[in-house]
């Protein structure tokens, strides 16, 4: 009788044993479950913040090039800047001279807008659309010549010539010549 017993009371707390494991597999489970959906939602939230960021910082592009029209042909259309020193009045040079500083900053910004974009990209941060910002960037270069001597000139400040920097992932085939 008293084996009997112990071997009903090992069942129950072999089945109370397996209830228990079974409550913790399942709570493991729905853990786990939770935690995957925020992190589902935390990385869209990061990238729909990215975006933003990135379409926030086209429009000042965008905006440089609606308040300076007579900039659109050197970023838009490969033309090349008036040669200042070519000029024999002052006006004339001074007015080619302003001109290629308001190029040369604009171009710097673009670059910084290249870097983040690259930046983002790199970090996963930034996923959709990806392969349209990078061909944005590599015609970007293709269409302007002061974006390409821009970086040429100052490769250094982003990311140098490898085949991971500005240069060599968007601008070395397009800049070649330049």
């Amino acid at each position: 009788m008293d084996h009997a017993r112990t071997r009903a009371k090992e069942s129950r707390a072999r089945k109370l044993r397996r209830a228990e494991l079974l409550l913790i597999g399942a709570g493991v489970a729905a853990t786990l479950i939770a935690a995957a959906y925020q992190y589902l939602g935390i990385r869209s939230t990061l990238e729909s913040s990215t975006a933003a960021s990135l379409y926030a910082q086209q429009q000042e592009i965008d905006r440089i090039f609606a308040d300076n029209v007579d900039l659109q042909p050197y970023f838009w259309h490969r033309e090349e800047l008036p040669d200042a020193s070519a000029s024999g009045d002052p006006a004339a040079r001074r007015e080619a001279e302003q001109l290629a500083g308001r190029a040369e900053a604009a171009a710097h910004r673009i670059l910084d807008h290249f870097a983040h974009l690259k930046y983002q990209m790199g970090t996963q941060a930034f996923t959709s659309e990806r392969a349209d910002w990078e061909a944005y960037m590599r015609r970007s270069f293709a269409d302007s010549l002061i974006l390409c001597r821009a970086l040429r000139d100052d490769r250094e400040a982003f990311g140098g010539t490898g085949p991971d920097s500005l240069w060599g992932r968007y601008a070395e085939e397009p800049c070649r010549g330049t």
